[in-house]
This record gives structure tokens, C-alpha cells and sequence, in this order.
């Protein structure tokens, strides 16, 4: 959603991607916040993994928590579910998602206030199922 211009960041801003205005003239875009889905207001506190990225959440090793200390991890699991069952039910043939990001990171995430290759709780789910991702960070014809 925030890559689509839907101001549903965590700080409440966006991040609209440059290609998506061409994607959309090539079929219909449904913008989706995994973060939004699973009950995270906007503006929402910035979430951070600790020990592990989205497969170790998924894994039950690891958890996401807010800057306040607060566990947010059930939150990211609902959400990611939730975003699983729009996939399942529009099957789109692209899935665009925002880097650094603890739902929809691909490549890059945030453990424990560093920046780790890694993948979002949501990126993570939807990888397991055979569902490709791409990174708003690859290269566009």
C-alpha cells in the first residue's frame, strides 16, 4: 500500500514507487499493509526483529517488537495471514513489496537495530507458499 502512495507507513507517510503508475495501466494494483491488516494503527511505533528476521517469527524463534519494548509479534503473524488470504484469492502476477520493512522486507530487514539480510514476517509466509515477491530495489525495464 505505501508503495502505491496509501499513506500507511508506520511513521504515516508513504513511499510511492516510480513504476507502479505503468503496472496499474497493465492490470488492476490492489494495495495491500500487512501491518494495517494484522490491527497496527498509522502512525504506529517503528518495529524491529529480535533474534531472527520473518522466518525465525515464523519459526516461533524469533519476535518483532516496537521501539517501546512491546511485543508485536502476534500482530505481524495476523497480518501476514491476512495478506496470505487476498493473495489466495486474487492470484496476481506480481507481488511488489517494500524493502527494510518487518512485514514485506525481501532481501533487508532490521535485527535487533542493525540493518541484516533477512526477510519480513509476511515475505517470509507467502515465500514458503511458492508465491514469488519482488523488491521495490530490483531493476524495472
Amino acid at each position: 500500500a505505501c508503495l502505491a502512495g496509501v499513506r500507511s507507513r508506520y511513521d504515516g507517510h508513504s513511499c510511492p514507487h516510480r513504476c507502479l503508475e505503468a503496472i496499474a495501466r497493465l492490470g488492476v494494483v490492489i494495495p495491500v499493509c500487512p501491518e494495517i491488516l494484522g490491527g497496527m494503527g498509522i502512525p504506529r511505533p517503528r518495529c524491529r526483529f529480535l533474534g531472527g528476521d520473518g522466518e525465525e517469527v515464523l519459526a516461533g524463534m524469533a519476535r518483532v517488537i516496537d521501539l517501546h519494548g512491546r511485543d508485536r509479534t502476534p500482530l505481524f503473524l495476523r497480518g501476514a495471514r491476512e495478506t496470505m488470504r487476498i493473495v489466495e484469492t486474487v492470484s496476481p502476477d506480481l507481488i511488489l513489496f517494500k524493502e527494510g520493512s518487518p512485514s514485506c522486507g525481501v532481501r533487508r530487514v532490521d535485527v535487533e537495530g542493525r540493518k541484516a539480510e533477512g526477510r519480513g514476517v509476511t515475505t517470509a509466509l507467502l515465500l514458503r507458499a511458492g508465491i514469488p515477491i519482488i523488491s521495490e530495489d530490483d531493476s524495472w525495464p
